[in-house]
Order: C-alpha cells, then structure tokens, then sequence
C-alpha cells in the first residue's frame, strides 16, 4: 500500500510540473501565443476522444489478458495436482510423484522469481523434462495412463502460455500512439488554453494525473509476472504444501 501512496505522489508531482511548466509557458510567450492562428475547440476534443479511446482500449485488452493469465496459473497448478492424484495407486508412481514435487517447488523458488525478469528458468524445464521421464516408467490402468498424459500435456500447454505472456502484450504501435498522443494534448493545452488562470491549472494538474496514472497502469499490467500488480504463485505454494503433506 505504501508502494502505490509514494507512487501516485509522485505522479501528482509530475502532473504539478508539467502544469507549472504550461503556466510559465504561457506567461513567457502569452503575446506569441495570443497572435498564433487559432486551434477550434472541436478538433482537440475530438483528438482527445480518440486519445481516450486508445487508453480505455490498452486498458480493457490488458486487464483481460492479466486475468487470463491469473485464470491459466491456476488451471495449470490444479492440473499439477490432478496428475498427482490420479498416480497415487499406479505402480512405479512414487518417483514420478517425487519429480512433480521437484517441479513445483522449481517453479516457485526459481521460476517465478526469474520471471519477474522476463525470463523462463532453465532448471525448470529439466525439472518437467524429469517429470515426463519419470511418467514413462509408470505402468497401470490405462485410462488413468491416458488422463495424466492429457495433464502433463496442459500444463506444458499452459506453462509455454506464460512464457509468452511474460514479456508483454501491447502492440508497439500501441504504445507509439499513446507516447505521441500525450505530447500532443501537451501541446494542444498550450495552443488552445491560452489564458492561463487558477481554474484551468487545477483542470490541467487533475487531466495530468489521470492520464500519467492510466499510462502507468497500462505499463504495469503490460507484463503480468512483473511490476507493481503481479499474477502471485499462490495456488502452486498451496499445492506443495498438499503435496508433501501427500504421500
């Protein structure tokens, strides 16, 4: 909590400044401004409606996408645990069993971690490599030979999902346009504001923050295993404690 408090200070100081710095703007070259050939309200508020459109278009896309990958985290999890379960009575299971174990507590103290960083962890991979290994020496019930395959197959299925989703999901175009759209609505304050009063700083500091908040939102959910809000291992923790708790 107070991680966020010092960050939306801080961008309430940025959106001080860059009012400030329209109002300095304005004093030092309000003649200049007064003679420069008129922008019509009309055009910025239509620049401004489709600027707003691409921020709540980042925004939706993004939060969807961060909700997807929290929802695969924990199928993939439950799978892990599934397979788990479904082992327990085969014969030659324990090792397999064991290599789950390995997997799991790999990906929480390793993975995760190497993840905030927009990277895989490679002795994870080998940990699941083990773990298919493992699952060859198993004999049994076929049906319950076939339903563990299946798992074994989704949570790779889901673990290649959030290595893709790691290292972002905004288009680069995307982020080229809110970039230059915000010098523009910069630029477009000065040109169409030119009388500069108590009012329109205030209006300008609270438009500021808005956008600064929203573009910062949008850089932090770009990647959902790394920043401020994060998809957490919570539902791996809770399936190795199950797990060794487990015989």
């Amino acid at each position: 909590m107070k991680t966020f408090v010092f960050i939306f200070f801080l961008i309430l100081l940025a959106s001080a400044l860059f009012s400030g710095v329209l109002l300095l703007i304005r004093r030092r070259f309000g003649q200049r401004l007064k003679d420069q050939e008129y922008i019509h309200s009309s055009i910025f508020d239509f620049f401004t409606t489709l600027y707003a459109f691409f921020i709540g278009f980042a925004i939706v896309t993004l939060w969807s996408t961060f909700l997807t990958a929290k929802a695969d985290v924990n199928r993939e999890a439950t799978t892990i645990i599934s397979a788990y379960y479904a082992s327990r009575n085969l014969p030659n299971s324990e090792p397999f069993r064991q290599a789950l174990k390995n997997y799991v507590k790999t990906v929480v103290e390793d993975e995760w971690p190497q993840m905030g960083q927009d990277s895989m962890s490679e002795a994870a991979s080998r940990r699941f490599d083990d773990v298919l290994a493992k699952f060859s020496a198993i004999s049994g019930d076929s049906d319950k030979l076939g339903a563990i395959y299946n798992s074994l197959t989704e949570v790779n299925r889901l673990r290649l999902s959030r290595s893709v989703m790691m290292k972002g999901n905004l288009y680069p175009t995307v982020w080229i346009i809110l970039i230059f759209g915000f010098g523009a609505m910069v630029f477009g304050f000065v040109l169409l504001n030119r009388h500069q009063t108590a009012l329109s700083f205030i209006f300008e500091l609270i438009v500021f923050f808005m956008v600064l908040s929203c573009l910062l939102f949008i850089w932090d959910i770009n990647t959902p295993f790394s920043g401020f809000i994060t998809v957490k291992p919570d539902t791996f923790q809770l399936i190795y404690q199950k797990m060794v708790r487990l015989p």
